[in-house]
């Protein structure tokens, strides 16, 4: 399989071999990388247009890969995209759902 790479802007996403990996641009310190299987990303909706993306891992095998932030469960690393972009990260996302046969969120 060819490796599932998404990159916009300063952040840098990519799936090789079941392992999901983030970086970003402009910080040294602060890469994520656990098996897809595991991930998990909760969109928080901020004032000024602006969403939080947080990256942790599943609790319970059956969470969505994707999801509005509804628990607050170990979040690893976090960043901030414009809430115009939230679509282009969420159609990803969908896209590592189905990798993974786990379901987006509500």
């Amino acid at each position: 399989m060819e490796p599932a790479v998404f990159e916009h802007g300063d952040v840098y996403m990519r799936v090789d071999h079941e392992i999901f990996e983030l970086f970003r641009r402009n910080v040294v310190i602060g890469s994520y990388r656990a098996p897809l299987n595991w991930i998990k990303v909760r969109a928080d909706a901020r004032r000024g247009g602006t969403t939080r993306l947080h990256f942790g891992h599943i609790a319970q095998l059956d969470e969505p890969i994707y999801a509005p932030k509804t628990d607050p469960g170990r979040l690893l690393v976090t960043i901030e995209i414009p809430t115009t972009d939230e679509p282009l990260y969420g159609a990803y996302f969908t896209r590592l759902a189905q990798l993974s046969d786990r379901p987006i969120g509500p």
